[in-house]
């Protein structure tokens, strides 16, 4: 089934790919003639239901630097696929074996330790101590500020705010809220940037925007009155309000969209949304237009800070050949180092989950900013079927100029070998947790820190990852 209105979007969005790249190689090269950098910008992208191991390895004689991804049933083949996506990103990638999610709770309350680094406080239902990555550098550390918009987070089929389905967390770990339509993230992103030439509109827009600096004024002084009243879980939620009340405010200020940025039509309304009410069937689509307006509103420079919460395509008849019930179907029946017909089921999905990274790679790079920006995508666990959350797949992709080196396959010891239990509790149990992961990027954006998220052991949280 097609969403609506979606081949209109992506031809208006072709024009805007036709005119960007220019206008993004010039902003480049004159930061480099500047000796300046260009501003470096992040998405995380997590997708459930983990990964088919024994096929996401590295093959026999596979090298740190060398290594093929087009071998039969290979989940990371959209990489390397050249017909498809107009070029291989192999050297644009870091795939990462043996990292751990240290959630400490059921794998499907995972998706919320993967940017903050935190054990879910309360076990199911619960949530994470701190803050995700993405909200810490666009808000806590005013990364965000030089945007229209600090950062956003999108989501394909579910607007729940818990930890199995959220990467984005404020301070204190309360959730994001997530826009899952792509209309609605349209008019988020850009809506307040577009007024036009004609003096009319324009003075409407200037009307407007003093009535509402007026509102968020008020708005301001009631939170600020308020916050000297009530507890520290409060206060938190609060400080959030002002955080959105300033991005706002930058909104209401801007009256026109940076000059070389040409934008599409807004995407058409889809008929349904949301999961368990007939949505899955344009799931699909809204992925792709979530992918799509995300490179465009990062090439625009409104904002630098995103993440995408993917879904499955549980319904008869999708694309993939899947089971109507990807969980139940899929990836409970996956068998590591067991019957290999339910390895290739499950990469067929994981194949499916890339190439729509690899979309957003092939859009990042016709942008021009590709480089400059680093895509960190995850899932909640490993074996789906056990519900491990070690050994989760981890790609990063594009490099922040360089400073985290691409074109690479990393493989850490995994505590939990094929076919064996995972004791936490053994003598020989190691982890290489996320959490190393999460510091290495901070560093990577200029942030001096040497811990990030709460484990019940400071070791899991501190340090950065080997060999990154």
């Amino acid at each position: 089934m097609k969403a609506p209105g979606r081949r209109t979007f992506l031809r208006g969005l072709g024009a805007g790919v036709a005119a960007l790249p220019f206008v993004r190689l010039v902003e480049t090269s004159r930061a480099a003639a500047a000796g300046v950098s260009p501003p470096s910008r992040f998405i995380g992208i997590y997708h459930p239901h983990g990964i088919a191991a024994e096929l996401f390895t590295m093959r026999d004689g596979d090298t740190e630097t060398s290594f093929d991804l087009g071998y039969p049933d290979s989940p990371l083949q959209p990489f390397d696929d050249p017909a498809t996506y107009g070029r291989s990103f192999k050297d644009k990638i870091v795939v990462i074996e043996g990292v751990d999610v240290l959630s400490d709770t059921n794998a499907h309350n995972s998706a919320g330790t993967i940017l903050t680094g935190s054990r879910i406080v309360g076990g199911d239902g619960g949530l994470p101590w701190n803050s995700s990555l993405d909200q810490f550098l666009a808000v806590e550390q005013r990364l965000g500020d030089a945007t229209l918009v600090p950062s956003i987070a999108l989501a394909v089929g579910s607007k729940q705010l818990s930890a199995r389905e959220t990467l984005s967390f404020g301070t204190g770990g309360v959730p994001i809220s997530k826009i899952i339509d792509p209309g609605v993230a349209f008019d988020f992103l850009f809506k307040h940037a577009i007024v036009g030439a004609d003096p009319a509109a324009q003075a409407r827009a200037a009307r407007q925007q003093r009535l509402g600096q007026s509102l968020i004024d008020f708005a301001r002084e009631d939170v600020t009155r308020l916050r000297a009243r009530v507890g520290p879980f409060e206060v938190q939620k609060l400080d959030q309000h002002l955080d959105a009340l300033r991005a706002l405010e930058k909104k209401r200020q801007a009256l026109s969209l940076p000059d070389g940025c040409t934008l599409p039509d807004r995407p058409s309304a889809f008929p349904r949304l949301e999961r368990y009410n007939g949505g899955e069937p344009y799931f699909d689509a809204i992925t792709d237009l979530h992918i799509d307006l995300l490179a465009l509103a990062m090439s625009c420079d409104i904002t630098r800070f995103g993440t995408l919460v993917m879904n499955d395509l549980s319904y008869a008849g999708n694309p993939l050949g899947l089971p109507a019930d990807n969980h139940g179907a899929m990836a409970h029946t996956y068998s590591a180092s067991g019957d290999p017909a339910t390895w290739t089921l499950l990469a067929r999905f994981n194949r499916y989950v890339y190439g729509k990274v690899a979309r957003l790679l092939q859009r990042l790079d016709a942008y021009g900013i590709l480089d400059s920006t680093l895509v960190y995508a995850s899932s909640d666990m490993g074996n789906p079927a056990t519900h491990s959350t070690r050994n989760v797949p981890t790609v990063l992709a594009g490099g922040l100029d360089g400073k985290i080196r691409m074109g690479r396959r990393i493989r850490y010891r995994t505590d939990c070998p094929f076919g064996t239990p995972c004791d936490p509790n053994g003598s020989d149990y190691e982890t290489m947790p996320n959490n190393r992961l999460l510091v290495s990027i901070a560093q990577a954006f200029g942030v001096d820190l040497v811990s990030y998220g709460i484990q019940a052991e400071a070791q899991y949280s501190s340090g950065t990852l080997p060999g990154l």
